[in-house]
């Protein structure tokens, strides 16, 4: 299946981008993921096989896989601006926007911002809260086992961690959430050890009152495994009824 990938530049920050059916970009409402923290579009080549054919799109933020390793600029506000410079370099006027674990946040506070774009969110286990990272984090990251079979310093420079934990601060977005009139597709993993409590439902529940909120039984934060199909299918399904919608 073939892969379309492109470097854009953010004000000097060379952005990774990686594309699949490209061709359909007029056909259908595409689907752009965030992914979490660590992560790069490597981890997203088999959901996206798995969604096919659909146009989408898979943004590295800076600091990982193939994008640039900036020494600083690691807040909120620059990952929100890396995910402004692609959508605006491909042209995408409307789209559904995927979020998942810390790139929820990166996810919504370009939303809130561009709500007029959004046709849909998928949001992967996590508040609507950018959190700040305290001191030690980066050592408590490092002592977990491997990321979806890949090691931490596989992923991610050590001096770039502690950029993102010096840079980081807490943004609550739950107020804003009020603008998005867009279908909304909560995803929790319902086993301990979840991204997503059940009191930061409730409030997704309050703010954003057209969500549908999905449990993954089997599932704890890592909402793909250890059965990648049931979000394929809960995906499909929301995405689906956008497109006939459109």
């Amino acid at each position: 299946m073939k892969l379309y990938e492109t470097m854009v530049n953010n004000n000097g920050v060379l952005i990774h981008v990686t594309e699949m059916h490209r061709e359909l970009r007029n056909e259908q409402v595409p689907l752009v993921i965030i992914p979490g923290l660590s992560e790069s579009f490597e981890d997203y080549i088999s959901i996206m096989e798995k969604l096919s054919p659909r146009h989408m799109v898979v943004i590295t933020l800076r600091g990982r896989g193939q994008s640039d390793v900036p020494a600083s600029g690691y807040t909120l506000d620059d990952h929100i601006n890396d995910i402004d410079a692609v959508i605006r370099h491909l042209g995408l006027h409307s789209f559904v926007l995927m979020g998942y674990s810390r790139g929820v946040s990166y996810q919504l506070g370009y939303a809130v911002q561009n709500f007029k774009r959004i046709q849909g969110l998928i949001i992967g286990d996590y508040p609507a809260v950018h959190t700040k990272l305290p001191e030690g984090w980066v050592e408590f990251l490092a002592s977990l086992p491997p990321w979806r079979g890949k090691a931490l310093f596989d992923r991610m420079k050590l001096q770039t961690l502690h950029a993102l934990q010096k840079e980081s601060e807490k943004v609550k977005l739950w107020d804003e959430l009020a603008h998005l009139t867009c279908p909304v597709l909560v995803i929790r993993g319902a086993k301990p050890h979840s991204g997503l409590s059940l009191e930061a439902v409730e409030h997704y529940k309050t703010v954003l009152p057209q969500a549908q909120i999905v449990e993954f039984e089997q599932h704890d934060h890592n909402i793909f495994e250890p059965d990648a199909d049931m979000f394929i299918q809960t995906a499909d399904t929301f995405m689906s009824e956008i497109t006939s919608n459109h």
